[in-house]
């Protein structure tokens, strides 16, 4: 019942934002940099945590274009506001999906890409195993979500404790912190290519913002959002 309830309560936050622009966040800014077109020519591409699908719709518009893409959300309204948006993109399939049990054979994408995602649901771990079984040998995923080992997190146990949970405006949130997520990454078995954080926040009055773009490294442990290039190793 808890499962359906958190379904119906992301088909209920997912219509809200029919309309939106969903991509021109600073995580879909950072993946759209990273993506080099010559390099996904003829590949197979996995977007899990589509959402409305704006990202999904521009990978598919590169060129040369990847040979597939796979949208997929756990959300079966935002997959359908996704198909009537882009009902033009003949590579994308949609489809359901739950990070955490994914339904694709293993060593099944080239390149796949999760932002803002595994924060939502019960087990990160669980989703990062998931992501690294249906990624093939020597293939990349590009990974974000926010970081609470910071000033900020303190907030969240503040607002906890006073009975007004931080909730990022969506039905459920695991507050995740850097030094475990580095530690699921590399048991996992990922190779990490590289990493950064931004966005360190001082939780006073309308909360200051600071490095939006890039957190210096030795303040790195402390930014608010994470990126991450992930490579799963060559056997």
């Amino acid at each position: 019942m808890e499962l359906v309830k958190k379904e119906t309560e992301y088909d209920k936050w997912h219509s809200q934002y029919a309309f939106d622009d969903d991509v021109e966040s600073v995580w879909h800014k950072f993946v759209k940099k990273q993506l080099e077109p010559e390099n996904l020519a003829g590949m197979t591409v996995l977007e899990i945590g589509c959402g409305r699908g704006g990202l999904s719709n521009y990978i598919a518009g590169l060129k040369p274009s990847p040979l597939k893409i796979v949208a997929c959300d756990y959300s079966a309204d935002a997959l359908e506001i996704a198909k009537i948006r882009f009902s033009n993109q003949k590579a994308i399939t949609w489809k359901k999906e739950d990070i955490q049990a994914l339904s694709f054979p293993a060593n099944t994408f080239e390149r796949i890409i999760s932002c803002e995602t595994i924060e939502h649901v019960p087990n990160p771990a669980r989703a990062i195993q998931e992501l690294h079984r249906v990624l093939k040998p020597g293939g990349i995923l590009y990974l974000t979500c926010p970081n609470y080992f910071n000033f900020f997190g303190l907030w969240c146990i503040y607002r906890s404790v006073i009975g007004k949970p931080y909730t990022e405006g969506q039905p459920y949130v695991n507050y995740l912190l850097l030094p475990k997520l580095l530690q699921w990454i590399r048991l996992s078995g990922f190779r990490i290519v590289n990493y950064y954080t931004s966005n360190l926040v001082f939780p006073v009055g309308a909360h200051w913002h600071f490095f939006e773009e890039r957190t210096p490294a030795l303040l790195r442990w402390l930014g608010f959002r994470t990126y991450f290039t992930l490579e799963k190793k060559k056997s």
